[in-house]
């Protein structure tokens, strides 16, 4: 059989398998295309069902935790107040919530004591953001939300010892709080310090105290709380079991805040006994000298009250606490 030298015999064959191999390459491209298509979209909805869960739990987990602390109960709250005071302070028969109840406000010796003396009428409170505040309700509202927006308002109410609006303002300070009370007065009986055991229960005083806040702040965070301010504390008519005189006298007393917090004890004209004495406080303890005098024609009916007070010498008595 002859043939044409000019013919591309194999040429169509060459074409045809060029194109039989493009369109299976075709075929295959087309068809991995279309899994991956498939795989990518499952993956996509996997994924976004997985981040609506997880954003479904943890708003799930942030609701019960709000839950669970708006609900707190009080107890804890008076738990803690008894740690922290060492069992000296304590809020008895607690009601309510940590952010609003009520519990009666007692003292006592501390550890394993059976007895505490508490306030005549119960302690309520209530805690909230100061821009939730009442009392700063109408045009100052935004400027309160805005300015401090994580300020916290503890107000109390005590109709026994407490004026009315008594509030207390928390304030975050970088990692410390600033805790700033009120500049009012709290009325107090002198015969509830019996509770703090002795020599208290032994001196059972009588009368009235009174606490003036002048400014006083307290900032906590740091090794060692810092105060700023003075706080005066006036015991008037002070009287005791001890002692026929009745009254005893009035005095003074005032925390200054320095370096190291320092007190200074005085006694009011025409008492008739006499006190006076200075101290600090150094690393959370008190530390403070002074001096009971009386004059010589009370020697005798003061006598057993100032052997109570400390070391007598003569018609006067050493005061020290270390």
């Amino acid at each position: 059989m002859s043939s044409d030298p000019d013919r591309p015999l194999l040429a169509p064959k060459k074409v045809s398998f060029k194109g039989s191999a493009l369109s299976l390459q075709g075929r295959s491209w087309t068809g991995t295309s279309a899994r991956n298509a498939g795989n990518v979209g499952a993956l996509g909805a996997l994924g976004a069902l997985g981040t609506v869960g997880a954003v479904a739990a943890v708003g799930a987990f942030m609701g019960a935790l709000f839950a669970f602390l708006s609900l707190a109960p009080a107890l804890w709250l008076s738990q803690a107040v008894s740690h922290l005071s060492h069992q000296q302070v304590l809020l008895l028969a607690p009601s309510g919530t940590i952010w609003s109840g009520s519990a009666q406000l007692a003292l006592s010796s501390g550890d394993k004591s059976s007895r505490a003396l508490g306030l005549p009428s119960r302690l309520e409170w209530r805690i909230h953001p100061l821009w939730l505040s009442t009392q700063e309700a109408g045009g100052s509202f935004w400027s309160v939300f805005w300015s401090e927006p994580l300020t916290l308002a503890l107000e109390l109410q005590a109709p026994c010892c407490l004026e009315p609006n008594f509030r207390v303002t928390v304030k975050p300070q970088g990692l410390a709080l600033l805790i700033s009370p009120p500049k009012a007065s709290i009325q107090l009986p002198a015969q509830w310090l019996d509770g703090l055991g002795a020599p208290w229960n032994t001196l059972q005083p009588k009368g009235r105290l009174t606490l003036q806040n002048h400014n006083l702040e307290l900032l906590l965070g740091h090794p060692e709380p810092q105060l700023s301010g003075r706080l005066e504390l006036k015991m008037d008519d002070l009287s005791s079991r001890l002692s026929t005189v009745k009254p005893l006298g009035s005095y003074r007393v005032w925390f200054n805040s320095q370096s190291s917090p320092q007190i200074e004890l005085s006694s009011v004209a025409e008492s008739r006994l006499l006190l006076s004495g200075r101290g600090q406080w150094v690393h959370g303890r008190l530390h403070f000298e002074g001096l009971a005098d009386t004059a010589a024609s009370d020697e005798e009916t003061l006598s057993n009250l100032l052997n109570v007070l400390g070391q007598r010498t003569g018609h006067q008595a050493q005061l020290r606490i270390d």
